[in-house]
């Protein structure tokens, strides 16, 4: 079934959406309106419970943790009976993650920014996937980077090299 655009529509009720459209001046909300109005949006959004049988993770919020100076993590999800999970990662500029091996496939998705595995360059939209057994080198970025890393859980200790 095809919406409607009441712009469209060639009644009276057209003319008046088209009338009120013009005769409507923009206004410049101040931050703490724009502020408001996010978070108004947001609330709305998330009581909407998402469909049956499926779960939604928000990236908003509580939650994050900072790790280190350079990393703050977001834990999504733990799937204990696969020893796999889900996190947001955000790198901030300078950071240097030691190289390091995957007992598990590793997926990789690069949401914002920039980041080096060794010399391989990743940028937003990009995907990097580790199979199990496989290492690499040290991950950096000078810029930051916002990423979803899909991975082993829990993650091992090991050294580098």
């Amino acid at each position: 079934m095809a919406i409607q655009n009441p712009m469209d529509d060639d009644s009276e009720t057209g003319a008046v959406f088209a009338a009120l459209a013009v005769a409507i001046a923009p206004v410049e909300l101040g931050a703490d309106q724009r502020a408001r109005l996010r978070r108004r949006i947001i609330e709305q959004i998330a009581a909407a419970p998402p469909p049956t049988g499926t779960e939604t993770f928000r990236s908003q919020g509580d939650g994050w943790l900072t790790l280190s100076a350079f990393i703050e993590m977001k834990m999504l999800r733990i799937n204990e009976d696969a020893g796999t999970q889900e996190l947001l990662i955000r790198f901030l500029p300078g950071v240097t993650v030691p190289a390091h091996s995957h007992l598990k496939e590793e997926q990789m998705i690069i949401i914002e920014g920039e980041c080096f595995i060794g010399e391989h360059p990743l940028r937003a939209g990009d995907v990097h996937i580790a199979p199990p057994g496989s290492w690499h080198p040290a991950i950096t970025s000078k810029t930051g980077t916002l990423l979803l890393l899909r991975c082993e859980y829990p993650i091992p200790t090991q050294a580098a090299g």
